[in-house]
């Protein structure tokens, strides 16, 4: 072999060893002498039951009186004694009419509007910005998910585009269609008195759609000495309801019961107040334990829970299965692998990044979660400013792994 062949392959091993090497510091420093930190902050935890069970409260179905029914009240709104909650039309030609009435009367109020506002006021640049700003507002609505309010942002919009196409329109002429309307209605409203019935409130109260059959089953009335198989017994004497348009739920008070372990009493007793998160828009409602049944021999108990309030948020609601929490844990949230053991006193701690150096800080567990813990600095009396600004506080960042980690290391 030429002497130039060896110097060639000994070029190329030692270029290789070289890439070698350098992955290998690189894979070490990577995998071996890296740090990973997270961001320490304030953190509220609960200790929970899971529960299942059902709503009690007082109501009074809504008897329907047809099938072109109207309901004029929205879901959780307050009623008074004989306040229209339903509309109920004669024939489709009757719905028909009330369509068109209630079209002319909008007509109406925005042309008497129109007439009461000066020319001014009207000045079409100004409804010109108006009207861009509700075309914004009513984009951010639907971009966000937001429909709860959609219906009152159109009709905002359809307002103000009526107006301003009305901007330069003669007094008189408005006057003429305003009084042509006013002609109109008059007629309508007769027609529409002699075909259409309303269903009024026999009680007060607040409405709901949902007519599941439990009305006069799960009744406050029931609640005394219940237990876990007396609420299985309830719930399967659900009644077939039809025709009916909605109910009124009568009592501000309402209650939920549900059957929990017999564990539950470590942690909770009658008075005690306690939040029951419910699926959905309910949320989280704070309840008070109304009472507790004794076990039954699968070791069980029925929980009575009681609120005077949310019950707008709970209408639709009837069975649910429930997080009760019984005990909430307030402290500093780190990541479990962040939590570590000085090997002398077995004190517990973190280390802090400050600045470039790793800092132990002593802290106390609070509470342990699945991959977390809820911790406090541990704090001593008469502490100095400079103790003071080593505690642990909402947005530190300690550090989650490293090696050979102490006391005023370097961190590079």
């Amino acid at each position: 072999m030429k002497p130039g062949k060896y110097i060639v392959r000994a070029i190329l091993l030692l270029l290789l060893a070289t890439i070698v090497v350098y992955f290998g510091v690189y894979a070490y420093r990577v995998f071996w002498d890296s740090y990973e930190t997270a961001t320490v902050y304030a953190y509220t935890s609960q200790s929970t039951l899971e529960a299942e069970g059902y709503i009690i409260r007082t109501e009074t179905v809504l008897e329907g009186g047809g099938s072109l029914e109207e309901i004029v009240v929205d879901e959780g709104e307050k009623v008074a004694l004989g306040d229209t909650v339903a509309r109920v039309y004669r024939s489709e030609g009757a719905l028909e009419r009330h369509r068109e009435l209630e079209s002319v009367q909008q007509e109406l109020e925005r042309l008497e509007y129109i007439q009461s506002h000066s020319a001014g006021e009207s000045d079409a640049l100004r409804l010109n910005e108006q009207i861009i700003d509700a075309i914004a507002a009513l984009h951010a609505s639907v971009s966000a998910g937001d429909f709860d309010g959609l219906d009152d942002q159109i009709g905002s919009l359809e307002d103000l585009v009526f107006r301003r196409d009305f901007t330069y329109t003669s007094s008189d002429t408005i006057y003429a269609q305003i009084a042509s309307l006013q002609e109109r209605l008059s007629g309508l409203q007769n027609e529409v008195e002699s075909a259409v019935d309303t269903v009024s409130a026999p009680v007060s109260g607040v409405f709901s759609s949902a007519v599941d059959g439990y009305e006069s089953v799960l009744t406050p009335d029931v609640l005394e000495g219940l237990t876990p198989d007396g609420l299985r017994a309830l719930a399967g004497r659900q009644q077939t309801v039809s025709g009916a348009l909605g109910k009124l739920i009568t009592d501000t008070t309402w209650y939920y019961a549900a059957v929990l372990p017999e564990s539950v009493t470590a942690y909770a007793a009658s008075g005690d107040s306690v939040t029951v998160n419910f699926e959905g828009s309910a949320g989280a409602q704070r309840m008070q334990v109304q009472s507790i049944s004794a076990a039954d021999e699968d070791g069980e108990v029925l929980v009575i829970f009681s609120s005077n309030r949310g019950l707008t948020a709970t209408t639709l609601l009837r069975g649910q299965n429930v997080d009760v929490a019984y005990a909430e844990h307030d402290g500093l949230r780190i990541p479990s692998r962040a939590l570590r053991a000085d090997q002398e006193t077995g004190a517990l701690g973190v280390y802090r990044l400050a600045g470039a150096q790793a800092e132990w800080v002593e802290v106390e567990l609070l509470y342990s979660g699945r991959d977390y813990y809820l911790v406090r600095s541990v704090r001593e009396e008469d502490m100095t400013q400079a103790q003071q600004a080593r505690l642990l506080r909402a947005g530190d960042e300690v550090i989650v792994r490293g090696k050979n980690l102490y006391d005023g290391k370097v961190i590079s």
